[in-house]
């Protein structure tokens, strides 16, 4: 963006989330000074909004949350897929660019599926770290889904390997009428930006 003294400023604008009653207009605020009192102001104010919609995200997905899923998601995570009910039904190369190589396995499991990242850090520089994990019908928080996520490793490091395992029971997949809808689940790294996307099909769930 330019302003008029053709002063340029780089940012990342990502969608905001649907609302009940339609989509939220966008606003931008800019300061040219971040420590004037506006621009203080107007983050604090973020921070708190922020911090009040995860702080309500997870009080309900705490309540949605299922124990069995979190173990079977651990064990994925490190790599004993014999110990769990899971099958691999594909595997297929992510989105790899000079800072990770990235493979995704799909698993079909009894009332449950599975998804299992596979990253490794090739970039000589930054650690790489999770920022989070949505589980949508639609890319917005409006349709998110409660699922299970474990990591063998919370940070990894250039040349190092680790894994993400995702398990999401059936009631994930079914819509308000019953039916049973497809899923997509992002994962976004430590800058923001989306690493991977995996789209989750119902029918990887046996009955």
């Amino acid at each position: 963006m330019t302003l008029v003294d053709e002063t340029e400023f780089t940012f990342l604008v990502k969608p905001k989330s649907r609302e009940d009653w339609g989509w939220i207009d966008y606003q931008v605020n800019v300061f040219k000074d971040h420590d004037s009192y506006n621009a203080v102001l107007s983050s604090l104010y973020d921070s708190l909004n922020r911090e009040r919609k995860l702080s309500e995200e997870n009080e309900r997905f705490k309540k949605e949350e299922n124990p069995v899923d979190h173990a079977y998601a651990t064990l994925l995570a490190n790599g004993a897929v014999k110990k769990t009910p899971f099958r691999r039904k594909r595997r297929w190369h992510g989105n790899t660019n000079e800072d990770m190589d990235v493979w995704v396995d799909l698993y079909e499991g009894p009332g449950k599926a599975a998804v299992v990242v596979h990253l490794k850090n090739t970039y000589y520089g930054e650690p790489w770290k999770l920022d989070g994990a949505y589980l949508t019908r639609d890319f917005t928080s409006y349709t998110a889904r409660p699922f299970a996520l474990r990591m063998d490793r919370p940070v990894i490091v250039p040349g190092q390997s680790g894994n993400i395992a995702v398990v999401v029971d059936r009631s994930a997949f079914q819509t308000d009428g019953g039916q049973l809808a497809e899923l997509v689940l992002q994962l976004f790294r430590g800058d923001g930006l989306l690493q991977v996307a995996v789209a989750v099909d119902h029918t990887l769930v046996r009955q």
